[in-house]
């Protein structure tokens, strides 16, 4: 097996077994990657396949051979954040509640493990602005600041937009929680 700088190498000279290399070994990690941000699996698949073929364009820019995973998150990021403005041709306005700032208190889900299928479904559900803030704030650790001046939003839309994005994925997971346990 190759290690990330033969990986790496052999991308940057457009090597097929270099790439094969790095495509079975963070192909899947991508993939779930991807299912966060798309609208279904035939969308992360297509997001895959464009990502990829980033990456390969671009490889020779990765200064850092042991941030090659976080660097081709990134990628993956800014392609799906590229592709939302894309799509997205409404203003990304909800009205603004009572967000003052980022220790606001969270919903809680309740404490009982949920599987991460469940999750990602109900997560695909949400309206794609509500998904979008949501990814990039709790999940890849994006500010505020750094989610508004990705989406041209500003700060307390991007709060807002997370507020009730966590409001309505907890209402997604208890209907299907209910749905499961056969309550109505």
């Amino acid at each position: 097996m190759l290690n990330n700088n033969d990986i790496i190498a052999g991308c940057v000279n457009k090597d097929r077994i270099a790439q094969k290399a790095l495509y079975e070994k963070y192909g899947a990690k991508m993939f779930g990657f991807c299912l966060r941000y798309s609208n279904g699996h035939t969308d992360a698949q297509d997001l895959l396949q464009d990502g990829f073929i980033k990456v390969f364009d671009s490889i020779a820019t990765l200064k850092d051979p042991s941030q090659l995973e976080g660097w081709m998150s990134r990628v993956f990021i800014n392609l799906a954040l590229s592709k939302f403005r894309k799509t997205s041709r409404r203003p990304l306005m909800v009205e603004a509640v009572d967000v003052s700032d980022e220790s606001t208190e969270e919903v809680i889900m309740e404490s009982e493990p949920l599987e991460i299928e469940i999750v990602l479904q109900c997560l695909m559900l949400l309206p794609e602005n509500y998904r979008m803030v949501l990814n990039l704030y709790a999940i890849d650790k994006l500010s505020h600041k750094e989610i508004a001046e990705s989406l041209g939003i500003t700060i307390s839309n991007s709060k807002s937009l997370l507020h009730r994005a966590r409001v309505l994925l907890k209402e997604l997971v208890e209907q299907q929680r209910n749905k499961d346990t056969g309550k109505q």
